[in-house]
């Protein structure tokens, strides 16, 4: 099965793979399978030119989860290696398709294979047709553990029982193997949500808890503790869903305006620059975004409208500085305006769909009265429609509005908390996140003013 064209010793790469259950079953531990395949090498004065170990790696994995049996073909590739060595050959492959593909690549660098626990001749077809019942069985045997596995996991998941040891910071294993709060380790978690939301800067959050709590948390860490979806207690992984797996540590309107701003973050554009107010700032003469540009003197918004097409009056540029300056004078006075106005808005909605409601029950009860003087209902009937709409006339509301609401708070939330200082310590990316995160739009006219804004 080797390549054996000349006298010199034949070159071999040793292939070691556990699964994680079978770590412990003698005769499949890494230390076992590494010291038989040594000693079958050595006895025979072949030359070990690697040792590859995938451990706790399940053959039932795709190719590319293997690592090091990928990095052992790079070796065949490049024509290092004679044989590969293994001790089984469900140590080797569970899955006829997998098995062939790999064959593709040893057969064109004129690499075999042995195992030193089982005997096999790809020379016939009788041994082939050997091989791929042993394959076949390896892999059904894999897919009905599989399956008893899955079953497990799915009653874990049904009953909140924890599937592994790894826990997010927060929670702790009780007695009954389910997650229960850590309170002090819980209120840290809090904070950490409670200030993203404020500065909407992962970077400062990550800081923030380093300084305030002590605890080693880096960009990468706090960006997952902040999507971790077990702080409102919703567990969901490979297909397997449970909305109350645990005690949730984050309330669910805090979480989901956190995952928001999360996916507000945007990436610079080709040129490596960051334009603060890209695809917020409108062109209030053709309704197009302003494209942003770069001079010797700064960024600049400009209506493509205009520069392309000639179709726009709106020829003048705004600076970026000059949009900045107007949202730390005016947002706050812009806000409360329009928090008013809605409110007044939203008020004689109501009022006006509740006297639409109430004219319609009197219709009701005047119909009602028709029936009965016409003798076509009995008093019985009369009475009992009677104190129903006249009940209904004196409770109905208004029914819930139909004009989504601006989220407000998370402006107040902003202003409210040092917005000038926090934002002056702000990456140019966390500055347009920011904005991106409260300001759905921007109306600049033709003379550089800004005419009106609109609040996500």
């Amino acid at each position: 099965m080797a390549k054996n064209e000349t006298a010199a010793p034949l070159r071999v790469d040793l292939y070691i793979r556990v699964s994680g259950q079978e770590q412990a079953i003698k005769g499949l531990s890494l230390e076992a399978q590494q010291e038989d395949l040594e000693e079958y090498a050595r006895e025979r004065g072949w030359v070990i030119v690697g040792v590859y170990i995938d451990a706790a790696k399940t053959a039932r994995k795709r190719l590319g989860k293997r690592t090091n049996f990928l990095r052992m073909l790079e070796d065949v590739k490049q024509d290092k290696v004679d044989l590969i060595l293994f001790t089984r050959l469900d140590r080797w492959f569970r899955s006829v398709a997998d098995y062939y593909k790999v064959m593709e690549i040893l057969d064109a660098h004129k690499c075999g294979w042995l195992t030193t626990q089982e005997q096999y001749d790809t020379t016939t077809a009788g041994g082939r047709l050997y091989i791929n019942l042993r394959l076949s069985i390896a892999q059904n045997e894999a897919d009905l553990c599989g399956e008893r596995i899955g079953v497990v996991l799915d009653s874990k998941v049904k009953h909140g029982t924890v599937v592994s040891g790894k826990i997010p910071f927060g929670y702790r294993i009780n007695e009954e193997k389910c997650l229960e709060v850590v309170p002090q380790d819980a209120a840290i978690i809090l904070d950490a949500f409670e200030h993203y939301r404020s500065t909407v800067s992962v970077r400062a959050t990550a800081a923030y808890i380093r300084q305030t709590y002590g605890l080693n948390w880096d960009n990468v860490r706090c960006r997952r503790n902040l999507c971790q979806t077990l702080y409102i207690g919703h567990y969901e992984s490979n297909g397997r869903v449970n909305p109350n797996f645990c005690p949730p540590i984050v309330p669910r309107d805090l979480y989901d305006d956190v995952q928001k701003l999360l996916s507000n973050n945007t990436k610079a554009n080709p040129t490596g620059r960051v334009f603060l107010f890209t695809s917020l700032l409108i062109c209030a003469e053709c309704g197009h975004r302003l494209a942003g540009i770069h001079t010797g003197y700064g960024a600049y918004y400009r209506c493509r409208t205009y520069t392309e097409r000639k179709t726009c009056p709106h020829k003048k540029h705004i600076k970026e500085e000059a949009v900045e300056e107007w949202l730390f004078s005016f947002l706050g006075s812009e806000l409360e305006k329009q928090h008013l106005e809605w409110e007044v808005k939203e008020a004689q909605r109501k009022q006006a769909a509740a006297s639409l409601d109430r004219a319609a029950i009197r219709r009701k009860l005047s119909r009602l009265k028709e029936l009965y003087v016409n003798e076509m209902i009995d008093l019985e009937e009369y009475r009992r429609d009677y104190e129903l709409y006249t009940a209904q006339l004196a409770e109905r509301t208004a029914p819930a509005a139909e004009e989504e609401r601006p989220n407000f708070e998370a402006v107040e939330a902003i202003l409210a908390n040092g917005f000038h200082k926090i934002y002056d310590g702000l990456e140019r990316e966390e500055k347009r996140t920011l904005w991106r995160s409260v300001i759905k739009e921007i109306r600049v006219d033709k003379e550089r003013q800004i005419i009106g804004i609109a609040f996500l």
